[in-house]
């Protein structure tokens, strides 16, 4: 889809996915939704700070979770994300975040935005795979949790190469 579509493009594919949530409330079904490379919902290719799919966004993103659903977002840098305070809003108000390894700018927005320590923070530099920090509510909890390397979960998962 061209640039000029994309903000149209990116609001048809939230209203489906709002439709979707209505209907499987009904059906008493709970809906879960993974956005991969969800900043994209935040840049409508007009150079705005607020754009208007970041605004459908952030009224849906709050509205699911009341109609028995849960959004994950998901990214690799999260300054492209902290870019928009729409974003910002959202992330800020979520109960439930995992952090893997920062690069140093995406490290300090993180640290920042999460007001995070020093010693919480370092959890965010090692660069060992698995390790990291979940933000539950007020809890900072770090982890260490790689996946054995001969295990059909990492076989399945690991995307350091091609298959």
């Amino acid at each position: 889809m061209g640039e000029q579509l994309r903000s149209v493009g990116m609001q048809v594919i939230l209203e489906y996915l709002w439709q979707r949530v209505i209907e499987n409330k009904a059906k008493g079904k709970r809906t879960w939704i993974w956005i991969d490379e969800f900043s994209y919902f935040f840049t409508d290719g007009e150079g705005k700070e607020t754009t208007r799919s970041g605004d459908f966004f952030a009224k849906v993103y709050k509205r699911i979770r009341k109609h028995g659903g849960t959004v994950t977002g998901i990214t690799q840098n999260i300054t492209e994300v902290l870019e928009s305070k729409q974003a910002q809003k959202m992330l800020g108000n979520a109960e439930f975040v995992v952090l893997l390894q920062q690069k140093k700018d995406d490290w300090n927005a993180v640290t920042k935005l999460f007001d995070l320590s020093d010693s919480q923070s370092k959890h965010l530099k090692t660069g060992e795979k698995g390790s990291g920090l979940i933000i539950c509510g007020q809890r900072i909890i770090p982890f260490k949790k790689p996946i054995p390397k001969g295990s059909l979960l990492y076989q399945i998962s690991q995307t350091s190469s091609m298959r």
